[in-house]
């Protein structure tokens, strides 16, 4: 689960966490399959450099970058998004139920400092899964304090 707010890339500058869990076996799994692109369900609207990045190339990236990509969503909207699931009756994960906007790694902290003091990932953590906010405070708790954010 990850912030439910655009992120700003520009004030992020280790995205390590992200090549390694995500963008690294999605590019092995590809090549497994042996798909010559990977195919993405992100939104341009998601963040400034998914923004930049498609007013440059568009929705296809092939032969342009070290993988192909293909990014058929890049021009929705949420709109086009929830009418397309009613629409064709789409069934969702049941985060989006409990609220959240968006998905991804539970405990990814990148961009928690932006969002509203009292509402935060991990205050809506300990209300959803307080099972996982427990192992997170009890593994995490003194890092988060550290680094000055709130998770009660």
């Amino acid at each position: 689960m990850v912030a439910d707010m655009p992120i700003n890339e520009k004030e992020y500058n280790g995205n390590l966490c992200c090549d390694k869990l995500k963008k690294e076996p999605l590019r092995r799994k590809a090549k497994e399959l042996g798909l010559e692109c990977t195919i993405l369900g992100i939104l341009a609207s998601e963040s400034y450099l998914r923004e930049k990045d498609w007013l440059e190339y568009g929705c296809n990236v092939f032969h342009k970058r070290k993988d192909n990509q293909s990014r058929p969503l890049s021009f929705w909207t949420n709109e086009d998004i929830l009418e397309y699931i009613e629409k064709y009756d789409v069934k969702i994960p049941k985060l989006y139920k409990m609220g959240y906007t968006r998905n991804g790694c539970m405990y990814c902290g990148f961009g928690v400092h932006l969002e509203p003091e009292g509402c935060n990932r991990y205050q809506k953590l300990k209300e959803t899964h307080p099972v996982q906010y427990s192992y997170f405070i009890k593994n995490f708790g003194d890092l988060m304090v550290e680094f000055e954010i709130n998770v009660a």
